[in-house]
């Protein structure tokens, strides 16, 4: 599993993945306006110990929690 491939898997969110191998977390970005981090961290050291579809999955749930906060704060 790749950085890579994860972030064309969920490119289409608008958001790519940041984080260093052995670190214990990896995170989401905003593609566009690049303001920090989308949601919750996804708390592995490496990219192996998911798949895909569960990458793909943590990235829509980090959205839907960024999109949700916005909206209170925006009213």
């Amino acid at each position: 599993m790749t950085k890579a491939r994860i972030n064309k898997a969920i490119r289409h969110l608008g958001i790519e993945i940041i984080g260093r191998r052995g670190a214990g977390y990896f995170y989401f970005v905003d593609l566009d306006e690049k303001i920090g981090q989308v949601g919750n961290s996804v708390m592995v050291c490496y990219l192996n110990q998911q798949s895909l579809s569960r990458w793909v999955s943590d990235a829509e749930a980090a959205m839907r929690e960024y999109k949700e906060e916005l909206a209170r704060i925006l009213g």
